[in-house]
């Protein structure tokens, strides 16, 4: 394991999907640096009173997207002079901002699901479609999906009391057809990974139901329910939550039993039945892990069980309504393993081989109930473990490993003390990396043991100062002028010496362009 130097932070620090850059928010600037290097490559001015709500890069990392309730901002990677406005000139709140199908695309959702805006930041123009059904950030992804390739929108709106699902052509977003599904409450739609098909899920409360369409919207199968001999199954709610495989090759779905039913493609048809046991135990292709503190310290591990084990359970509070079921499903890039976690046993991740053996691979029981779990987002059969209270810790799993795995990392914060909000994220490398990061302090972690493999392999190693903290200017964006080591350097002395030379660039108000979404088409 091997740590790059801590870098400055705040609460809003996030790194860009292909891992290039780090990009942070500080008070009235946005900073951008290299992974590769660690420098600040860019700073971008912000007003200060722009209380930041949406915060995030476009999947290409060529763009990023800062915006409040009153205005959204975009600024490029590529181009130092794009900036685009978008200011929210209607009477409604603004619930969600995220892009679309490209580095040009914004979807701006409206409170009440009165409206869904398309910018299109290439023409300046808006689109306009009502009655999204699904409009807050917590949910509003289920309505929409892009078709992958074409870009072709499927939208989920409600309309009369009936759902409605339109699929809309890129750029324009004309309607290219519409219908209404057998679905009396849908609660979402994806697209396939080939772009074949399109699924549209329904209400728990509807039964077991899932609805496949081709890619031009005509029925071509309606799923009922698993096949069990438990004649119960009818009676009880349906779907609680879905997950496709990235390889397009099956379907999970979870019900509000301990069942997860696994639908293959292009059949769409029942291939596995996942139950998970109220004991497990031991065998030569099934591991299961505890995690310990470790005697005489507060280090931890993870022991492997060599009994039969019950993972702990936890009853409901008397005064609210039991929670049963899955309620975390999750594919590994190869889309092999699929990850689940249950209701009523919140400390254990369960992993199955739905590839080869079709088993029980691996149960891992943590010390407390999991608040998060990621399988890394391009190398296959590793996964990432966050625990409720653990602001520090992460634990990670890969098969070939002789045990699981436990990172603090405050121990490798200056001072040891975390401060605020934690963050861990995957860094998308060559080889396993993590971002971590709290409110003033961020740090990146190599699994890899090679010195050349880490991504910040071309960082320039730093002195401490007096009080063990890296040398960085007082603004605590850029390197401090190590060489000379007089007086103290501005950001502003920085950008005016290095946009000479075509380093560090620097966009404020001057480099934004006029909002031009006056112009808008509407689409019901």
């Amino acid at each position: 394991m091997r740590f790059s130097r801590s870098l400055k932070s705040s609460t809003q620090s996030l790194p860009s999907p292909n891992g290039a850059y780090l990009a942070t928010i500080f008070p009235s600037q946005l900073s951008i640096r290299e992974t590769r290097s660690l420098e600040i490559q860019r700073v971008i001015s912000l007003p200060p009173d722009l209380a930041v709500s949406w915060f995030l890069w476009s999947e290409s990392s060529n763009r990023i997207l800062v915006a409040s309730a009153e205005i959204i901002r975009v600024y490029s990677l590529t181009n130092a002079k794009f900036a685009a406005n978008i200011t929210n000139a209607g009477t409604t709140k603004v619930t969600l901002v995220t892009f679309g199908a490209g580095d040009d695309e914004v979807l701006v959702f409206s409170e009440y699901g009165l409206k869904v805006s398309v910018y299109n930041l290439s023409t300046a123009k808006a689109v306009d479609i009502n009655a999204p059904k699904f409009y807050n950030a917590g949910v509003a992804a289920r309505g929409y999906s892009y078709r992958p390739q074409t870009s072709h929108l499927a939208l989920l709106t409600r309309s009369g009391g009936k759902d409605v699902v339109s699929i809309h052509t890129p750029g324009t977003l004309d309607v290219l057809r519409s219908w209404i599904p057998q679905s009396v409450d849908a609660q979402g739609l994806y697209w396939s990974s080939d772009g074949r098909w399109l699924v549209l899920w329904e209400s728990a409360s509807q039964g077991h139901r899932l609805f496949v369409y081709t890619a031009d919207g005509h029925l071509f199968k309606t799923w009922n329910g698993p096949m069990s001999a438990d004649d119960d199954i009818a009676l009880g709610a349906g779907i609680k939550i879905f997950e496709w495989s990235g390889n397009g090759a099956y379907i999970a779905l979870g019900d509000y039993s301990a069942r997860v039913t696994l639908l293959s493609a292009p059949s769409f048809s029942e291939s596995m039945s996942l139950v998970h046991p109220a004991a497990v135990k031991p065998a030569e292709s099934l591991q299961i892990w505890q995690e310990q503190i470790v005697p005489g310290g507060f280090d931890r591990e993870f022991i492997q069980a060599t009994q039969s084990i019950c993972p702990p359970t936890i009853a409901s509070p008397a005064n609210t309504e039991t929670k049963t079921g899955t309620n975390l499903l999750m594919f590994d890039n190869s889309g092999t393993l699929l990850g689940t976690r249950t209701e009523n046993m919140p400390t254990t991740i369960w992993i199955w081989d739905i590839g080869s053996t079709r088993t029980l691979r691996s149960v891992i029981i943590l010390h407390a109930p999991i608040a998060k779990a990621t399988w890394h987002p391009t190398i296959d059969e590793l996964l990432m473990i966050r625990c409720e209270g653990d602001r520090g810790l992460v634990h990670l799993w890969d098969p070939s490993w002789e045990s699981p795995k436990v990172i603090d990392f405050a121990k490798q914060i200056p001072g040891g003390k975390l401060l605020g909000k934690t963050a861990v994220r995957w860094l998308n490398a060559s080889q396993p990396a993590i971002f971590f990061s709290d409110s003033q302090d961020c740090i990146l972690a190599s699994l890899s043991e090679d010195e050349s493999e880490v991504p910040w392999r071309d960082a320039e190693v730093r002195g401490f100062d007096i009080y063990g903290q890296r040398e960085e200017s007082p603004l605590q964006l850029v390197p401090a002028d190590e060489k000379g080591g007089k007086g103290k350097v501005s950001i502003a002395d920085l950008i005016d010496e290095e946009s000479e030379e075509g380093g560090m660039m620097m966009s404020g108000g001057s480099d934004e362009v006029d909002d031009t979404f006056q112009f808008r088409k509407f689409v019901d």
